[in-house]
């Protein structure tokens, strides 16, 4: 008896129509917005300044468009690294009580995704604060966008729901003064000051528990709970482990993202409202949430 088949059930499209200087978008479920073609063309404009010129810092692996700036992704080779870390009896679990002690700390490859964006009347480009860090068992120049991407096991790290509109792996900057990297007269100034300043807060900082109390967690907690190495179990263990051999971190099964590195920048390019357009469906998405009320067909 041969198999019964059924006929694939065909998904409704958005209809998308140019009317003179107008876009109209209407969704399958009847929604509707409109949005003028000059305010469309700005929304797609490239983020990339013209850098002509310009010498990028040490590290500086590329430069991906997103919103009305940019991702600038920065490697970071393995390295042992010495840290502030809370120490073990500490009262404090986060702010000025805290107390720290010296740990040196063996990573793998440090990808930081440094997001600049125009802020100010202005409108020049500076430092955002949706910056994220991520750990790579391999340089990125082997597999490029390809290279898979793990979560870095750092305190200062935030977890936070898996959803579009949070970071998978936020560098918390809170109290990174502004006066460290914004309102600099020109581009190289401040991509130059605004990634320094991001990786001095990051690796420099005190690493103490603040995550746990005001994210989900640290991604350090989560690795630790994970079991993914016993040379991870504990700050200590990592510490003795990174002492005997530095290149260990290179073979450990870090927690994974499930994404690569060209998959975690077109997620920022989305949470910035830029992403690629490439179908009808993808400019009437465009055009219907540069509206928060949209009408519905009765």
């Amino acid at each position: 008896m041969s198999p019964i088949r059924r006929k694939a059930r065909k998904t409704a499209s958005p209809v998308v129509t140019i009317e003179g200087e107008r876009v109209h978008a209407r969704s399958p479920e009847g929604a509707e917005a409109a949005m003028s073609v000059a305010d469309f063309s700005e929304g797609l404009r490239s983020g990339l300044p013209d850098t002509r010129g310009i010498v990028w810092p040490e590290g500086t692996a590329s430069l991906e468009p997103a919103g009305s700036g940019f991702v600038l992704v920065h490697q970071t080779p393995p390295a042992v690294h010495g840290f502030r870390w809370i120490a073990a009896d500490s009262e404090c679990e986060y702010g000025p009580g805290t107390a720290y002690r010296e740990v040196r700390l063996a990573l793998p490859f440090l990808v930081v995704l440094a997001v600049f964006e125009r802020g100010g009347r202005s409108g020049r480009i500076q430092l955002g604060g949706r910056n994220e860090c991520f750990f790579a068992s391999r340089p990125l120049a082997r597999q490029g966008m390809d290279t898979p991407l793990f979560f870095p096991a750092l305190l200062n790290c935030s977890r936070f729901p898996d959803e579009p509109a949070h970071p998978l792996s936020w560098i918390c900057t809170q109290h990174l003064p502004p006066d460290e990297y914004a309102r600099r007269d020109s581009l190289a100034h401040a991509v130059h000051d605004g990634l320094q300043a991001l990786l001095r807060h990051l690796l420099e900082s005190g690493f103490n528990r603040s995550s746990e109390h005001h994210e989900l967690s640290s991604w350090f907690t989560e690795t630790v709970n994970a079991g993914v190495d016993p040379r991870l179990a504990s700050v200590e263990a990592w510490e003795a482990a990174s002492a005997e051999d530095p290149l260990f971190v290179l073979h450990v099964p870090w927690l994974p993202t499930g994404r690569t590195l060209g998959q975690v920048i077109e997620r920022i390019r989305e949470q910035r409202g830029s992403r690629r357009i490439r179908t009808a469906q993808d400019v009437a998405r465009v055009v219907l949430n540069s509206q928060r009320h949209v009408r519905r067909k009765a």
